[in-house]
């Protein structure tokens, strides 16, 4: 069943953003991950990303984002984020019901 991730960034902002995605660089969508949002919210940044598999996400964490992280160092967010995770019981994508 897919895996839902919502990491809320305290103080975030649209600057922060910009610096990790070019961080992260120019790629394609990774392996296994299904939708992807990015935006302010009161108070910060939040993202949601919703994975085939909490393994697909760990492995992207793993190759990809937290390396990019320890590059920016302190130019990143300026705080950890609260993390969320939902093992959804049912969820769809448009008229497709993931299983």
């Amino acid at each position: 069943m897919a895996f839902l991730r919502m990491a809320f960034f305290p103080d975030g902002s649209d600057h922060h953003w910009r610096r990790v995605v070019a961080a992260v660089g120019d790629r394609l969508p990774p392996e296994g991950r299904l939708a992807f949002a990015a935006g302010p919210v009161e108070g910060g940044w939040q993202v949601v990303q919703l994975w085939d598999s909490l393994q697909d996400l760990d492995d992207f964490n793993r190759d990809v984002f937290l390396p990019a992280m320890r590059q920016l160092g302190s130019d990143g967010f300026p705080k950890p984020p609260v993390v969320t995770d939902v093992h959804p019981v049912d969820a769809w994508i448009g008229q497709r019901r993931l299983k």
